[in-house]
Protein backbone atom coordinates (compact mmCIF):
# COMPACT_ATOMS: atom_id res chain seq x y z
CA UNK A 1 0.00 0.00 0.00
CA UNK A 2 1.20 3.81 -1.14
CA UNK A 3 2.74 5.66 2.28
CA UNK A 4 0.28 8.23 0.71
CA UNK A 5 -2.78 5.79 0.93
CA UNK A 6 -1.90 5.06 4.72
CA UNK A 7 -1.88 8.82 5.66
CA UNK A 8 -4.14 10.44 3.49
CA UNK A 9 -7.05 12.57 5.52
CA UNK A 10 -10.63 11.39 3.82
CA UNK A 11 -11.67 15.07 4.69
CA UNK A 12 -9.47 16.35 1.64
CA UNK A 13 -11.23 17.63 -1.14
CA UNK A 14 -9.26 18.46 -4.78
CA UNK A 15 -11.04 21.83 -4.38
CA UNK A 16 -10.11 23.17 -0.65
CA UNK A 17 -7.19 25.42 -1.42
CA UNK A 18 -9.24 26.88 -4.15
CA UNK A 19 -11.75 29.69 -4.01
CA UNK A 20 -13.63 30.00 -7.73
CA UNK A 21 -14.81 26.70 -8.34
CA UNK A 22 -17.07 25.62 -11.07
CA UNK A 23 -20.57 24.66 -9.64
CA UNK A 24 -20.22 21.05 -10.27
CA UNK A 25 -17.14 21.39 -7.91
CA UNK A 26 -19.24 23.48 -5.41
CA UNK A 27 -21.75 21.40 -5.17
CA UNK A 28 -18.98 18.09 -5.15
CA UNK A 29 -17.24 19.42 -2.32
CA UNK A 30 -20.50 20.88 0.00
CA UNK A 31 -21.84 17.78 -0.51
CA UNK A 32 -18.56 15.72 0.60
CA UNK A 33 -17.97 17.70 3.16
CA UNK A 34 -21.50 17.07 4.51
CA UNK A 35 -20.97 13.95 4.20
CA UNK A 36 -17.40 13.93 6.06
CA UNK A 37 -19.41 15.81 8.93
CA UNK A 38 -21.97 12.71 9.53
CA UNK A 39 -19.56 10.45 9.98
CA UNK A 40 -17.66 12.50 12.44
CA UNK A 41 -20.19 14.16 15.34
CA UNK A 42 -18.77 15.71 18.10
CA UNK A 43 -19.06 14.64 21.33
CA UNK A 44 -21.49 16.69 22.28
CA UNK A 45 -23.57 16.49 19.26
CA UNK A 46 -24.19 12.87 19.85
CA UNK A 47 -26.25 13.19 23.74
CA UNK A 48 -24.01 10.08 24.78
CA UNK A 49 -23.35 11.76 28.15
CA UNK A 50 -26.09 9.57 29.46
CA UNK A 51 -24.57 6.08 28.00
CA UNK A 52 -21.02 7.11 29.63
CA UNK A 53 -22.27 8.19 32.88
CA UNK A 54 -23.86 4.74 32.98
CA UNK A 55 -21.00 3.75 33.44
CA UNK A 56 -19.77 4.05 37.23
CA UNK A 57 -16.24 3.39 37.67
CA UNK A 58 -15.24 0.85 40.39
CA UNK A 59 -11.45 1.74 40.76
CA UNK A 60 -9.52 5.23 39.90
CA UNK A 61 -7.92 4.45 36.82
CA UNK A 62 -4.65 5.87 38.38
CA UNK A 63 -3.85 4.23 41.51
CA UNK A 64 -6.69 1.66 41.88
CA UNK A 65 -8.08 3.20 44.99
CA UNK A 66 -11.93 2.98 45.49
CA UNK A 67 -11.98 6.11 47.78
CA UNK A 68 -12.99 8.50 44.89
CA UNK A 69 -15.80 10.92 44.52
CA UNK A 70 -18.07 12.71 41.51
CA UNK A 71 -16.70 16.25 40.81
CA UNK A 72 -19.29 17.64 38.26
CA UNK A 73 -19.64 17.39 35.04
CA UNK A 74 -17.58 17.75 32.18
CA UNK A 75 -19.00 20.86 28.96
CA UNK A 76 -20.14 17.77 27.08
CA UNK A 77 -22.52 16.30 30.64
CA UNK A 78 -20.17 13.58 31.58
CA UNK A 79 -19.49 12.82 34.73
CA UNK A 80 -16.13 13.83 36.19
CA UNK A 81 -14.31 11.64 39.48
CA UNK A 82 -11.67 13.00 41.75
CA UNK A 83 -9.87 10.24 43.59
CA UNK A 84 -7.73 10.94 47.34
CA UNK A 85 -4.46 10.53 44.60
CA UNK A 86 -5.92 13.90 43.46
CA UNK A 87 -6.13 12.84 39.87
CA UNK A 88 -10.12 13.37 38.21
CA UNK A 89 -11.30 11.15 35.94
CA UNK A 90 -13.97 9.93 33.61
CA UNK A 91 -16.19 6.66 32.95
CA UNK A 92 -13.80 6.77 30.13
CA UNK A 93 -10.56 7.36 31.23
CA UNK A 94 -8.53 4.03 30.86
CA UNK A 95 -10.59 2.40 28.64
CA UNK A 96 -10.16 2.24 24.03
CA UNK A 97 -12.47 5.34 24.43
CA UNK A 98 -9.67 7.77 26.29
CA UNK A 99 -9.58 10.61 25.23
CA UNK A 100 -11.79 10.34 22.19
CA UNK A 101 -12.68 13.61 20.63
CA UNK A 102 -15.72 12.32 17.90
CA UNK A 103 -18.54 10.04 19.48
CA UNK A 104 -18.51 6.89 20.27
CA UNK A 105 -21.74 5.97 17.76
CA UNK A 106 -18.63 6.00 15.20
CA UNK A 107 -17.71 2.79 16.42
CA UNK A 108 -20.81 1.15 15.72
CA UNK A 109 -20.38 2.45 11.93
CA UNK A 110 -17.05 0.80 12.45
CA UNK A 111 -17.54 -2.52 13.91
CA UNK A 112 -20.56 -3.03 11.76
CA UNK A 113 -18.28 -2.74 8.55
CA UNK A 114 -15.59 -5.16 10.21
CA UNK A 115 -18.45 -7.67 10.75
CA UNK A 116 -19.65 -7.36 7.22
CA UNK A 117 -16.23 -8.58 6.12
CA UNK A 118 -15.20 -5.14 4.77
CA UNK A 119 -11.46 -4.85 5.18
CA UNK A 120 -9.69 -1.68 7.18
CA UNK A 121 -8.80 -0.30 3.58
CA UNK A 122 -12.44 0.13 2.43
CA UNK A 123 -14.24 0.44 6.16
CA UNK A 124 -11.79 3.99 5.99
CA UNK A 125 -13.68 5.12 2.59
CA UNK A 126 -16.90 4.34 4.39
CA UNK A 127 -16.39 6.39 7.79
CA UNK A 128 -14.29 8.31 6.23
CA UNK A 129 -11.36 8.23 8.51
CA UNK A 130 -7.39 7.81 7.51
CA UNK A 131 -6.40 4.28 7.04
CA UNK A 132 -3.93 4.76 9.98
CA UNK A 133 -6.93 5.39 11.99
CA UNK A 134 -8.49 2.58 11.22
CA UNK A 135 -5.76 0.37 11.88
CA UNK A 136 -5.38 2.28 15.45
CA UNK A 137 -8.76 1.11 16.18
CA UNK A 138 -9.10 -1.94 15.10
CA UNK A 139 -5.60 -2.88 17.10
CA UNK A 140 -8.26 -0.92 20.36
CA UNK A 141 -10.86 -3.83 19.69
CA UNK A 142 -8.13 -6.70 19.17
CA UNK A 143 -7.16 -5.25 22.67
CA UNK A 144 -11.01 -5.18 23.98
CA UNK A 145 -11.96 -8.46 22.94
CA UNK A 146 -8.77 -10.44 24.02
CA UNK A 147 -10.13 -13.46 26.47
CA UNK A 148 -13.44 -12.88 24.95
CA UNK A 149 -13.34 -16.95 24.27
CA UNK A 150 -11.95 -18.14 27.29
CA UNK A 151 -15.32 -18.71 28.96
CA UNK A 152 -16.96 -20.16 25.67
CA UNK A 153 -17.33 -24.43 26.48
CA UNK A 154 -18.84 -26.33 24.03
CA UNK A 155 -20.29 -29.18 24.57
CA UNK A 156 -22.85 -32.32 23.96
CA UNK A 157 -21.70 -33.04 20.31
CA UNK A 158 -18.46 -31.32 18.98
CA UNK A 159 -16.81 -31.13 15.54
CA UNK A 160 -13.80 -30.15 15.70
CA UNK A 161 -10.81 -29.99 12.66
CA UNK A 162 -7.48 -27.30 12.10
CA UNK A 163 -7.52 -25.70 9.01
CA UNK A 164 -4.62 -23.48 7.63
CA UNK A 165 -3.44 -20.23 6.28
CA UNK A 166 -0.04 -19.39 5.24
CA UNK A 167 2.23 -16.47 6.79
CA UNK A 168 2.93 -13.70 3.97
CA UNK A 169 5.56 -13.43 1.27
CA UNK A 170 8.07 -12.36 2.75
CA UNK A 171 7.93 -14.24 5.72
CA UNK A 172 8.21 -17.90 3.87
CA UNK A 173 11.10 -19.75 4.87
CA UNK A 174 12.40 -21.59 1.66
CA UNK A 175 15.10 -24.60 1.56
CA UNK A 176 18.68 -23.77 0.65
CA UNK A 177 17.89 -23.81 -3.26
CA UNK A 178 14.98 -21.46 -2.94
CA UNK A 179 12.29 -24.08 -3.33
CA UNK A 180 9.54 -23.81 -0.74
CA UNK A 181 9.07 -26.11 2.32
CA UNK A 182 6.88 -29.36 1.22
CA UNK A 183 3.35 -30.24 3.18
CA UNK A 184 2.19 -28.71 6.19
CA UNK A 185 5.37 -26.85 7.13
CA UNK A 186 6.36 -23.96 9.53
CA UNK A 187 5.28 -21.60 6.29
CA UNK A 188 1.80 -22.47 7.56
CA UNK A 189 -0.42 -21.18 10.23
CA UNK A 190 -2.54 -23.90 12.23
CA UNK A 191 -6.06 -22.85 13.18
CA UNK A 192 -8.23 -24.99 15.39
CA UNK A 193 -11.80 -24.54 14.75
CA UNK A 194 -14.22 -26.46 17.01
CA UNK A 195 -18.62 -26.19 17.35
CA UNK A 196 -21.26 -27.80 18.92
CA UNK A 197 -23.76 -25.82 16.59
CA UNK A 198 -24.25 -23.36 19.19
CA UNK A 199 -21.10 -22.04 19.67
CA UNK A 200 -17.17 -21.89 17.53
CA UNK A 201 -13.99 -21.27 18.67
CA UNK A 202 -11.39 -20.11 16.87
CA UNK A 203 -7.78 -20.61 18.16
CA UNK A 204 -4.18 -20.41 16.98
CA UNK A 205 -2.35 -23.85 17.69
CA UNK A 206 0.78 -22.41 16.31
CA UNK A 207 3.25 -23.59 12.82
CA UNK A 208 2.80 -26.25 10.87
CA UNK A 209 1.32 -29.75 11.62
CA UNK A 210 -0.56 -29.91 14.59
CA UNK A 211 0.81 -31.78 17.56
CA UNK A 212 -1.07 -34.12 20.46
CA UNK A 213 0.14 -31.43 23.13
CA UNK A 214 -0.66 -28.52 21.00
CA UNK A 215 -4.38 -29.53 20.35
CA UNK A 216 -4.61 -30.29 24.04
CA UNK A 217 -3.30 -27.33 25.35
CA UNK A 218 -5.57 -25.11 23.17
CA UNK A 219 -8.85 -27.25 23.14
CA UNK A 220 -8.76 -28.78 26.71
CA UNK A 221 -10.64 -25.88 28.91
CA UNK A 222 -13.24 -25.48 25.89
CA UNK A 223 -14.43 -28.72 25.72
CA UNK A 224 -17.18 -30.59 28.08
CA UNK A 225 -15.35 -33.53 29.23
CA UNK A 226 -17.15 -36.69 28.35
CA UNK A 227 -18.83 -35.17 25.08
CA UNK A 228 -19.02 -36.61 21.91
CA UNK A 229 -15.94 -35.51 19.71
CA UNK A 230 -16.65 -35.57 15.84
CA UNK A 231 -13.50 -35.66 13.91
CA UNK A 232 -10.98 -36.55 11.16
CA UNK A 233 -8.35 -39.34 12.15
CA UNK A 234 -5.83 -36.85 13.32
CA UNK A 235 -3.25 -37.99 15.56
CA UNK A 236 -2.94 -34.35 17.25
CA UNK A 237 -6.06 -35.15 18.68
CA UNK A 238 -5.61 -38.38 20.82
CA UNK A 239 -4.41 -36.85 23.96
CA UNK A 240 -7.66 -34.24 23.77
CA UNK A 241 -10.07 -37.56 23.70
CA UNK A 242 -8.15 -39.40 26.46
CA UNK A 243 -7.87 -36.55 28.81
CA UNK A 244 -11.29 -35.22 28.59
CA UNK A 245 -12.41 -39.01 28.39
CA UNK A 246 -14.57 -37.82 25.06
CA UNK A 247 -16.35 -40.46 23.13
CA UNK A 248 -14.43 -40.17 19.75
CA UNK A 249 -16.56 -40.22 16.47
CA UNK A 250 -13.68 -40.09 13.38
CA UNK A 251 -13.81 -40.34 10.03
CA UNK A 252 -10.90 -40.63 7.65
CA UNK A 253 -10.14 -37.44 5.65
CA UNK A 254 -9.58 -39.39 2.07
CA UNK A 255 -13.27 -41.22 2.63
CA UNK A 256 -14.80 -37.47 3.16
CA UNK A 257 -13.21 -35.92 -0.57
CA UNK A 258 -16.14 -35.45 -2.52
CA UNK A 259 -18.95 -35.80 -0.32
CA UNK A 260 -21.76 -33.14 -0.85
CA UNK A 261 -22.20 -31.27 2.35
CA UNK A 262 -25.44 -33.32 3.39
CA UNK A 263 -23.71 -36.13 3.33
CA UNK A 264 -20.32 -34.95 4.90
CA UNK A 265 -20.15 -35.53 9.11
CA UNK A 266 -17.79 -33.01 9.63
CA UNK A 267 -19.66 -30.32 8.01
CA UNK A 268 -20.57 -28.00 10.99
CA UNK A 269 -16.90 -27.23 11.17
CA UNK A 270 -16.40 -27.68 7.34
CA UNK A 271 -18.54 -24.59 6.72
CA UNK A 272 -17.16 -22.79 9.72
CA UNK A 273 -13.26 -23.15 7.58
CA UNK A 274 -14.91 -21.84 4.92
CA UNK A 275 -16.12 -18.53 6.32
CA UNK A 276 -13.19 -18.17 8.12
CA UNK A 277 -10.99 -18.35 5.16
CA UNK A 278 -13.39 -15.58 3.51
CA UNK A 279 -13.23 -13.98 6.44
CA UNK A 280 -9.07 -13.77 6.54
CA UNK A 281 -8.79 -13.26 3.03
CA UNK A 282 -11.30 -9.72 3.21
CA UNK A 283 -7.77 -8.72 5.57
CA UNK A 284 -5.58 -10.85 3.52
CA UNK A 285 -2.42 -8.29 4.01
CA UNK A 286 -2.85 -8.35 7.61
CA UNK A 287 0.30 -8.84 9.90
CA UNK A 288 0.38 -12.52 11.17
CA UNK A 289 1.35 -11.43 14.54
CA UNK A 290 -2.40 -10.12 14.96
CA UNK A 291 -3.85 -13.84 13.58
CA UNK A 292 -5.41 -14.22 17.17
CA UNK A 293 -7.29 -11.16 17.18
CA UNK A 294 -8.12 -11.42 13.57
CA UNK A 295 -9.45 -14.70 15.33
CA UNK A 296 -11.34 -13.00 18.16
CA UNK A 297 -13.33 -10.70 16.48
CA UNK A 298 -14.35 -13.82 14.04
CA UNK A 299 -15.13 -15.64 16.74
CA UNK A 300 -17.63 -12.45 18.28
CA UNK A 301 -19.12 -12.24 14.51
CA UNK A 302 -19.24 -16.42 13.91
CA UNK A 303 -21.33 -16.61 18.10
CA UNK A 304 -24.34 -15.18 19.60
CA UNK A 305 -25.65 -12.90 19.71
CA UNK A 306 -26.96 -13.21 16.11
CA UNK A 307 -28.07 -9.40 15.91
CA UNK A 308 -25.17 -6.92 14.58
CA UNK A 309 -26.09 -4.15 16.86
CA UNK A 310 -26.15 -6.34 19.56
CA UNK A 311 -22.64 -7.46 18.94
CA UNK A 312 -21.66 -3.60 18.88
CA UNK A 313 -23.38 -3.01 22.59
CA UNK A 314 -21.32 -6.22 23.28
CA UNK A 315 -18.37 -4.57 22.42
CA UNK A 316 -19.11 -1.10 23.91
CA UNK A 317 -19.78 -3.11 27.63
CA UNK A 318 -16.81 -4.90 27.04
CA UNK A 319 -14.92 -1.74 26.94
CA UNK A 320 -15.97 -0.35 29.74
CA UNK A 321 -16.54 -3.13 32.33
CA UNK A 322 -12.75 -4.70 31.29
CA UNK A 323 -10.93 -1.51 30.87
CA UNK A 324 -8.19 -1.18 28.33
CA UNK A 325 -6.09 1.76 26.48
CA UNK A 326 -3.59 1.79 23.80
CA UNK A 327 -2.28 5.30 22.54
CA UNK A 328 -2.32 6.14 18.81
CA UNK A 329 1.99 7.32 19.68
CA UNK A 330 2.33 3.86 21.18
CA UNK A 331 1.11 2.01 18.62
CA UNK A 332 3.38 3.95 16.04
CA UNK A 333 6.29 4.92 17.77
CA UNK A 334 8.09 1.64 16.67
CA UNK A 335 8.27 1.43 12.44
CA UNK A 336 6.13 -1.82 12.55
CA UNK A 337 4.87 -1.20 8.82
CA UNK A 338 1.95 -1.46 6.96
CA UNK A 339 0.63 -4.30 5.39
Amino acid sequence: MRKSEVQKSRRRTPWDSEENLTPVQAFLKRNYDVRYESHHRKVEDCEEAEMVNSFQPFKCPFCSSVEFKKNGYTQSGVQRYKCRCNKTFLPTTGTIFDDHKLSISEWMEYCLNLFRHVSILAGSWNNKNAYNTSRYWLQKLFLTLDGLQDKIVLEGDVWLDETFYSVILKDIIRNDDGSKLRGLSVNQLCIGVATDKQNTIFLLEGNGKPSQKKTYDAFKAHIQPKSTLIHDKETAHKRLVKKLELNSVSHASKQLKGLLDKDNPLYPVNRAHAILKMFLNSHSGFLREDIQGYLNLFALVSNPPDEMLSKVELVVNMAFQNPKTLRYRDLYSANTGVE
